[in-house]
């Protein structure tokens, strides 16, 4: 067979970059430039450069560094390799490799840090730990936009090669030396990245011929399928990496459990793959052999896990993962193993009331108990009969209001993403008018971990997916607002998300400013990128904000003008009001004035209404040339409609209003 790879005679890594990684995307224009300056000007010096200065940190006192090569000088090692993790953390690679370049270049003796030589065989070759320092940035190099992985997994190639070779060629009869498992892992996912089976099979012929355990070689054909996304061979392999016989087979069991750590992400992946499908059972063994190698997920990847088993309602996975303390959730306080996949809501229900769960006390992960209802057809009257009998079946149980408000934002949350706004709209009548929810509408808010999918929130959500619903959202949210609500961003969101052309300009701004008003203190933040504070809009409202300005057919810079200036000023007035510390003090809310000021007290409409809106929408229409005025979204908007749906919802809220207040009475 032939070599998949030519092994490189030079002892200097950096020598194999310069060979290897040549391409623009990984070896910066930078560093080519200043290699040929150098064989251009050969009186050009060198000692004045950056990478002179560090090297000159790391020199002994008496020690002088040459123009030109490094020749006899003695290098402390630790110093040097700091400085490259600096340069990684950074990621600024063009140094990075010219440093690299340049300690290559001539006869290094390397000290440790008492000030002693360190041995090296053959000489003057690079010590192990540059090897290990090279690998964690090329995988640095790897995760960026790289175009062309093909030469990174050659290059790993070699390197892998030469790290062995080195290996045997440095520690010969009784002395031994471990090869690093993070440097392998790198190397390992270096290659995988070409999606290439061919330079994977070189890897794994690497493995073998210098590597006693299997598992190292499993655990890299996983990452190579996960990759690949070839999920049947994912699910085949998985447990052949954390099998029993190989935990009992393996010599050396810390540096296997270490290997397992740094593949995790995989093993996360192919886990929230299979929950995706469905395969709790499968799940479950694995969870458990993992717990025998003693193996831990991050915190974040056990919450995702979570999540994702709320989501699907995989509830045996949950209550293993509590079992073997890869999670603690409140789940324990009632029997998960009553709730399986195959029981009705109905059912569960009736076992969670028996069971006591308060959810107003515990989080309520059980939303995940929506995705019962997608069974259910999509006849109106089917889903009325289906309340009737849950209804009954509460009423039959005793269900405490807490429990009948949870079902209310569960059978809610599932309406708002899958039906429309008249089916939510006209199911929600129902059981107000009809089945008395109306207590269970208003208490949904007290629910932990659903405050954003509460029954209002769930309205505007439902709203913000119809075609006529601009009005009836301005009536939901003055009749709400009258009444105290707490808007959530997202309520703000499904509002700017019906803005659809210039007629909604008037509608835009009244929806924008009532935003800052509410929230903007909470886009205060401190970027740790920059080092700096700095205020910015939430990321989906900045997309639906951009989506109505290039919707527009005429004024697009004037009002792109406007929102910047808004935005701009908004985002001064915090940095120049921040408190001394976000931890001790709180961020203060603009100024109601000054942010009126700011959006221009003759351009907004600071109230608005049903027959304000209509105004403004006939005044902007005007304005347009009636060639500009016809687009789709106009077509697709019918103000009677809009009408009709804004009537429906003031008469429901003003009906739940005055019975709670016949009550209080």
């Amino acid at each position: 067979m032939m070599p998949v790879f030519k092994r490189s005679s030079s002892t200097h890594i950096a020598r194999l970059i310069k060979e290897s990684l040549s391409t623009p995307e990984i070896l910066p224009p930078l560093l080519e430039q200043k290699v040929s300056l150098h064989k251009r000007f050969p009186n050009y010096k060198r000692t004045n450069s950056i990478t002179d200065k560090w090297l000159k940190e790391a020199l002994k006192r008496k020690d002088k560094l040459n123009e030109d090569k490094l020749r006899n000088v003695n290098l402390r090692l630790h110093v040097v390799l700091t400085t490259l993790q600096k340069l990684r953390t950074a990621y600024n690679p063009a140094l990075y490799f010219a440093l690299l370049n340049r300690i290559g270049t001539g006869h290094i003796t390397w000290l440790n840090i008492t000030g002693r030589p360190i041995d090296t065989f053959p000489s003057n070759r690079l010590p192990l730990e540059f090897y290990h320092e090279l690998s964690n940035m090329l995988y640095k190099v790897s995760l960026q936009p790289v175009k062309d992985k093909t030469a990174l997994a050659k290059f790993s190639l070699q390197l892998l090669d030469r790290y062995f070779l080195l290996i045997a060629e440095s520690f010969t009869g009784e002395q031994k030396f471990r090869a690093n498992t993070k440097f392998l892992r790198n190397c390992a996912l270096l290659v995988i990245k070409s999606q290439s089976n061919y330079y994977l099979d070189a890897i794994q012929r690497l493995f073998a011929k210098h590597l006693k355990s299997q598992l190292l070689a499993n655990l890299s054909q996983l990452a190579f399928y996960v990759e690949t996304c070839q999920w049947t061979s994912v699910v085949e392999i998985l447990p052949l990496c954390i099998s029993e016989s190989a935990l009992e087979s393996s010599k050396e069991r810390e540096r296997d459990i270490q290997l397992l750590e740094l593949f995790s992400p995989c093993l996360v992946k192919s886990l929230g793959v299979m929950i995706t499908q469905g395969m709790e059972n499968e799940v479950c063994l694995i969870l458990r052999s993992l717990s025998k190698w003693n193996f831990r997920f991050h915190q974040h990847d056990s919450s995702n896990l979570m999540q994702l088993c709320k989501r699907h309602s995989c509830f045996e996975i949950i209550a293993t993962m509590n079992k073997l303390s890869f999670i603690t959730v409140s789940s324990k306080q009632f029997d998960l193993d009553k709730l399986q996949s195959d029981v009705s809501l109905k059912k569960c229900m009736s076992d969670l009331s028996k069971d006591n769960f308060e959810p107003f006390k515990h989080d309520s992960f059980l939303q995940s108990l929506s995705l019962k209802l997608s069974d259910l057809p999509l006849s109106l009257s089917v889903w009325k009969r289906y309340i009737d009998d849950v209804d009954q079946q509460m009423r039959t149980d005793s269900t405490p209001p807490p429990l009948r408000a949870f079902f209310t934002t569960i059978l809610l949350s599932h309406i708002s993403v899958q039906k429309s706004f008249d089916f939510m709209l006209s199911l929600v009548e129902y059981m107000v008018y009809e089945k008395n929810f109306r207590k269970s509408l208003l208490q949904t808010k007290n629910l932990v971990g659903s405050r954003e999918n509460s029954s209002f929130h769930c309205l505007f959500h439902a709203a913000s997916q119809a075609n006529s619903t601009k009005v009836t959202l301005l009536t939901l949210f003055n009749k709400l607002n009258e009444h105290g609500y707490q808007f959530s961003v997202h309520d703000f969101l499904s509002m700017l998300k019906v803005c659809k052309n210039y007629s909604d300009c008037d509608f835009f701004y009244f929806v924008f400013y009532n935003l800052l008003i509410t929230h903007s203190h909470r886009f205060f933040l401190f970027d740790e990128f920059s080092d700096k504070f700095t205020w910015r809009l939430p990321i989906q409202i900045g997309n639906a904000i951009s989506g109505w300005l290039s919707s527009l057919q005429i004024d697009i810079q004037e009002n792109t003008d406007r929102v910047l200036q808004i935005t701009d000023e908004v985002g001064e007035w915090y940095v120049e009001n921040k408190p001394v510390s976000l931890e001790k003090q709180a961020v203060q809310p603009i100024n109601v004035l000054k942010l009126r000021r700011i959006f221009g007290e003759r351009k907004t409409l600071f109230q608005m209404d049903s027959e304000i809106y209509q105004e403004c929408k006939t005044k902007k229409d005007k304005e347009m040339e009636k060639g500009a005025l016809f687009t789709q979204n106009d077509m697709e908007y019918n103000f009677a409609v809009d009408l009709s749906y804004s009537k429906r919802v003031q008469n429901l809220l003003s009906y739940v209003t005055s019975q709670q207040m016949q009550q209080k009475e």
